[in-house]
């Protein structure tokens, strides 16, 4: 099974790989993902710090026609002269200034604010209409005032105002400055960024938050923006460069990145700035390759080289198994089937199979044996084997448990080669040999052993003739079917069964027993004889020297 061993570790290398590299690129593709929407987030902070400044500049160049105005700078240039007699003049420089405020259209002010050359306030449009209070000290006004243009954030109560302030020049003197205010609202914020969320806050509460004009992504509340207020205007970034780092905000629905920033200009004393938020991108998962791959991406892919690649794999994957794993088993039982017909002493050859088939096969041969053992004993399960009834077992040592010998006084001790003509006395014949000595009397006939009964009176057991020679084959099988006939005939005359006892496995067993007996004593051939033994047909083996 090396083949398919090696393969499938190849296969195992391969898809550890594949999955190995799929999740790289995942990490790749989720941490690119990540560093985009950083980079694109401090990218949009200062596309909204350059969109405010042009927003201010929008509004000084529009502010720029209302202050030339000849009716404006006349009334400015009287009401400056003579604040007391401002009032006269209130109601004509509010009309104006209501009428000009009308034309500046996305740019209408919702605070537009006439101030004397004193910082006094001497009309206003929009907020509360209020007049007569001094605004002198706030730099923007001061700069205005002294003819400078400027743009700032101010907090006028809790509301706080994008401003813009421009010069009133009669002449060659200063009469006055305009204000124009912007509220911070979220349709403004909404405006400053068309890919992310612009927040405004202030003192700690969002003031305003814009709403992101890609339809699909998600929209952050403004509970959530302020949930990292304090942590962000207290770490030592914003400190010291008036920005935070990125901070991640985590809803149910959606996480998001956002960056806060200080406010420029004065209100950002008061604790003002602006936040800008997007949502965290969709982290790539394994599964969803080809979701978020294209239409052209799939088309560019190989597909007839996968499919062929797939196609050669799976037939390597199958020819390794057929050549290690279904032809064995083929060989196998064609070998197992062949043995139907065969003769019942043969048996598999376990050398022609390798590894686990050959110990499959020699399982299979000892099986073979257990069940022709058991076929070879009686159905009442009483009856003995051959090796059992010529007391040799497979593979056994001869010995004095295996086999007696007539005259023995030591089971092992075999006795000397009688004459070749010699045949066996009668058994009730006087011995001959009395007084013969012992070194050169011929061995005796095998008597019955002890406790084996003798025939009964009047019927003698035809004897087995005692070649002085070996037997051809013939002469052999002839006395091998001798043999067996006394034996089953004794068998039987004992009512024993003898259904299941065939001659083929009488003989092998006699042969084994034979063989095993001339090569431990060494001699011609090996006689049997059929007796009776407790009842049940017995064999006993006699070496001819």
């Amino acid at each position: 099974m090396f083949l398919s061993r090696f393969w499938t570790l190849l296969l195992a290398i391969f898809v550890a790989t594949t999955l190995s590299v799929v999740m790289l690129a995942k990490d790749l593709v989720n941490r690119e993902r990540q560093e985009n929407a950083a980079t694109t987030l401090y990218k949009e902070l200062d596309k909204i710090e350059v969109a405010l400044t042009l927003h201010a500049r929008k509004r000084l160049d529009i502010l720029l026609t209302v202050t030339s105005d000849q009716d404006v700078r006349a009334t400015m240039s009287q009401m400056s002269k003579n604040i007391d007699k401002a009032n006269k003049n209130d109601q004509k420089l509010m009309s104006i200034l209501r009428e000009r405020n009308e034309e500046m259209k996305q740019y209408k002010a919702d605070m537009l604010l006439a101030i004397a050359a004193d910082g006094t306030v001497v009309s206003q449009i929009g907020k509360d209409a209020t007049t007569g209070f001094n605004l002198k000290g706030f730099p923007t006004v001061d700069a205005a005032l002294r003819g400078y243009v400027r743009d700032d954030v101010l907090q006028f109560g809790r509301d706080t105002y994008l401003i813009a302030a421009r010069p009133i020049i009669d002449g060659t003197r200063y009469v006055g400055a305009l204000l124009h205010g912007m509220k911070l609202t979220d349709q403004l914020a909404s405006d400053l960024s068309s890919d992310a969320q612009v927040a405004f806050f202030n003192s700690k509460v969002v003031v305003a938050l814009g709403k992101s004009k890609q339809t699909e992504a998600a929209q952050v509340q403004s509970p959530q923006v302020g949930k990292n207020l304090a942590e962000a205007t207290n770490s030592p970034a914003y400190k010291s460069k008036g920005r935070s780092e990125l901070m991640r905000i985590q809803t149910s629905e959606q996480d998001y990145l956002a960056v806060y920033s200080r406010i420029r200009g004065t209100a950002a004393e008061n604790g003002v700035g602006w936040a800008l938020v997007a949502p965290v991108p969709r982290t790539i998962q394994i599964t969803s390759f080809f979701e978020e791959a294209g239409e052209q991406d799939v088309k560019a892919l190989p597909l007839i080289w996968i499919i062929i690649g797939v196609i050669l794999v799976i037939g390597l994957g199958w020819l390794w198994n057929f050549l290690e794993a279904e032809r064995p088993v083929m060989r196998l039982n064609k070998a197992v089937v062949a043995l139907e017909t065969a003769d019942v002493k043969d048996q598999l050859n376990v050398y022609k199979y390798s590894r686990r088939y050959r110990r499959l096969a020699m399982a299979f041969n000892r099986l073979m044996d257990l069940k022709m053992k058991n076929l070879t004993e009686s159905g009442s399960g009483t009856g003995r084997t051959v090796d059992a009834i010529l007391g040799l077992q497979d593979n056994a040592r001869l010995s004095s448990a295996s086999f007696r010998f007539a005259g023995d006084a030591i089971p092992d001790d075999i006795p000397a080669a009688p004459p070749a003509a010699m045949a066996p006395p009668p058994p009730n014949a006087p011995r001959a040999d009395a007084a013969a000595p012992t070194s050169l009397r011929p061995p005796l006939m095998p008597t019955p052993p002890q406790g084996a009964s003798l025939p009964p009176a009047g019927v003698a057991a035809p004897p087995a003739p005692l070649p002085a020679q070996e037997m051809t084959p013939a002469e052999e099988q002839a006395y091998f079917r001798q043999i067996y006939a006394e034996f089953i005939a004794l068998k039987q005359r004992l009512g024993e069964p003898v259904d299941q006892f065939p001659f083929e496995r009488f003989e092998a067993t006699l042969k084994k027993n034979r063989d095993a007996l001339k090569a431990r004593v060494n001699c011609k051939t090996v006689t049997f004889q059929v007796y009776e033994k407790d009842g049940k047909a017995s064999l006993k083996a006699t070496p001819i020297l």
